[in-house]
Order: structure tokens, then C-alpha cells, then sequence
């Protein structure tokens, strides 16, 4: 492998590590610079094809995280939560895994939150039997999931069971009672809706495959796995648009690398960037991105005063940079709220309010990872 290739090789390996295992699209941008904004612009082609658009499946806003399998045939069951499976805890009994939760996995600082941590760690321990019940003896592996109701949920008025597991955010899941869904509903204790495989446990995010089925798991009336919901809705995208975001990236594209590849002490840049559109986000400014306003949130952040010299100073050598980062950033945006709007227009038998968007994994040939289609505009954590 001659030199270039092996660097090239190695960045990339590296860049997949930014950010989270699902990426905004439009972070693309900066985390990935011109071949991230490229790629970016691909997913957006891709999804406005006939089969690209069935390829986006609905992102859940779920609590707790639940992951559970067999290491071999014929194991116990491993059962964790998001701590214990970062941690390692592989918990193979309720006892255990209530002991991770109460006593190892942090220090509640006040009496009501240890009543809180304590409470939690036995409905979460008494998972462990119905999940064991549910997994077949044979199936090897570690299956990745979101809580969607711990306690079957009541229905209301209009015959519909309405369920908001996320305490962090308005997102709402609904399902008519007198559904085929609805009905299983009313014969269930626990809901969790399944993403994907990790073949050993304590994997990383960006290690899981996507799964489509989980019908072995629902055996036991007790517990419902849901499955991926898909879109249905077919998704139109006026191409010249992206065309030309296309065009303007092209106009651009030496500056915004160069800019990127940032400077000694300067390593954090690109994390730097994303902290900024996240914060902008969650103050609902998305529209007011751009240069200035960075350079002047830049000021006030927590970014140290030699940073941020040597962020002005790149911004003077590079100059339209922050500019064209911004512009490629704000055009994704628009185009993927345009997919979002078109395809939360199909929902089916089970749909939810306040929506977080979408997701898609990344198909063969992308180089980026799995990216979320989240609307950003609308959708904050609270």
C-alpha cells in the first residue's frame, strides 16, 4: 500500500469515529468535509429513487436502551442497559443486573434519587425473565432495542394507546386500540421497538447491523418487539436543487478542506463545529448559522482564548471557509426537512407526534457511517 493510500485509509477509519453512530446529514459537512458533503448529497439521490426511499426507517425517541442475547447456544440470557453494556457488565441473572443499576453504575448524590435508582433497578431486573422467556435457546448474538412502555398504558377516549417513554423530550408514540397492533398491545406487560445485531457484547455503536426481523422474540404475548417501521410514502426532490448545492460545493471545496484540516493544538476543530450547531439548535437560531454568528458565539464559548486565535486566524487564511460550511450545512438542512415532511405524511398503524425523524443505514459504498434525518427546526431534547 503506497503511502498516500495508507493515510488516506487511516483518516478514514478515524473520521467514522466523530460524532455519533447515527450523524445529523448536513454534519457531514464539517465532520467530512467536501467527500462528507458529496456523500451527503448521495443519501439525498439515493432516498428520491423509488427503492431509496423505502430504505428510511422511523428514528425512535425510546428509554431505557435495552440490549440482551446469548454469548453461546444454550447460555444464559445477558441482559444490560446503556451503562452495562458500555461498562461490560454482562449481567447473566435479575440479581445482577439490579446490583449493576442500584450499586455500580453511579452515585445518586440525593436520598430521592437513589429511591429513583433503586426503583429503576428493579423494574429493570424484572425484565430479565420475560426477555429469557422471549429469546430462543439457540440465538447467538446481542439484539439492541428502545423501551417503548414498561407498564402497558391505558386507552383513551378515542380508543387509542398514547406512550411518551423518553422523559428528555415530547416525542409520543400512538396506536389505535382496535388495531392488530392494538390488540396485541392489550395483551402485553412490555413494549420495546428493535434496531439491531451486535455479535459480542459491550460492542460499539458504530459496530451494530441493522435488523428487519424480530419475530423470534415474539412468542410470549407478554412482551412485544417491535420491528423497524420503513417509509412507504414515495419522496420527490427537485434534483436541479441539489444540483446546485452541488455546484456550490465545488465553487468551495479547497477552502473548506484546507480550513479543516485545521492546525497544531487544533485538533478538536471539527467538534468544535458540531458543538456550535448544537447549541444553535437547541436555542432554535438554526436559521441565523453563518461565520459572524459562529465567530461571535466563539467568544462566549467554553473554547480556550488560544483556540479560538488560532480558529480566527484559519478563518482569515481560508477565506469563505466557515461561510461555505455553513451554506452547504443550512441547504442539506433544507432538503432533508423537505424528505421529513413528505414522509411523515405515510404513517401507519402505529405513529408518533413531535417526531425525532428518521434514520438510514449507510449502504454499501458509503464511507461515512449511518445517518439521521432529524427535524432539527422542530425537534430539540428538552
Amino acid at each position: 500500500m503506497r503511502a498516500h493510500e495508507f493515510l488516506r485509509e487511516a483518516e478514514e477509519t478515524a473520521v467514522k469515529k466523530l460524532g455519533r453512530a447515527f450523524n445529523h446529514l448536513e454534519d457531514l459537512v464539517f465532520f467530512h468535509g467536501s467527500r462528507g458533503t458529496m456523500e451527503a448529497l448521495e443519501h439525498l439521490k439515493e432516498i428520491a429513487t423509488s427503492a431509496g426511499s423505502k430504505t428510511i426507517r422511523m428514528k425512535w425517541d425510546g428509554n431505557p436502551q435495552i440490549y440482551w442475547g446469548r454469548a453461546e447456544k444454550g447460555g444464559p440470557l445477558i441482559l444490560a442497559g446503556h451503562n452495562g453494556w458500555s461498562r461490560g457488565a454482562a449481567s447473566d441473572n435479575p440479581k445482577d443486573v439490579y446490583d449493576f443499576i442500584v450499586n455500580k453504575s453511579g452515585n445518586p448524590k440525593t436520598p430521592e434519587q437513589a429511591k429513583e435508582r433503586q426503583a429503576f433497578g428493579k423494574q429493570f431486573a424484572s425484565l430479565y425473565p420475560l426477555f429469557d422467556r422471549a429469546t430462543p435457546k439457540d440465538f447467538v448474538g446481542f439484539v439492541y432495542a428502545d423501551g417503548l412502555y414498561l407498564q402497558r398504558p391505558a386507552v383513551d377516549k378515542q380508543g387509542v394507546y398514547n406512550f411518551a417513554p423518553n422523559p428528555n423530550s415530547q416525542t409520543a408514540y400512538h396506536v389505535n386500540a382496535d388495531s392488530p397492533l392494538g390488540q396485541q398491545i392489550g395483551q402485553s406487560q412490555v413494549m420495546v421497538v428493535g434496531h439491531a445485531y451486535f455479535s459480542e457484547f459491550g460492542m460499539d455503536d458504530s459496530d451494530q447491523k441493522p435488523m428487519d426481523d424480530f419475530s423470534m422474540f415474539n412468542t410470549n404475548p407478554a412482551l412485544i418487539v417491535q420491528g423497524p417501521v420503513y417509509n412507504s410514502n414515495p419522496v420527490s426532490l427537485d434534483t436541479s436543487a441539489i444540483d446546485q448545492v452541488e455546484q456550490y460545493l465545488n465553487q468551495h471545496s479547497a477552502a473548506i478542506d484546507n480550513f479543516l484540516q485545521g492546525t497544531t493544538g487544533l485538533g478538536d476543530l471539527k467538534n468544535i463545529l458540531y458543538t456550535y450547531v448544537n447549541q444553535t439548535a437547541k436555542a432554535k437560531q438554526l436559521d441565523n448559522l453563518g461565520a459572524q454568528n459562529f465567530l461571535s458565539w466563539l467568544k462566549s464559548s467554553k473554547v480556550s482564548e488560544p483556540k479560538q486565535t488560532k480558529i480566527e486566524q484559519l478563518a482569515q487564511q481560508h477565506a469563505r471557509a466557515l461561510e461555505a460550511i455553513f451554506g452547504l450545512v443550512g441547504r442539506i438542512m433544507d432538503l432533508k426537512d423537505t424528505v421529513i415532511a413528505q414522509v411523515e405524511q405515510g404513517q401507519g398503524e402505529i405513529w408518533d407526534t413531535q417526531g425525532e425523524g428518521r434514520v438510514r443505514y449507510a449502504p454499501a459504498g458509503k464511507k461515512f457511517g449511518n445517518v439521521k434525518l432529524v427535524p432539527r427546526r422542530r425537534w430539540t431534547p428538552k
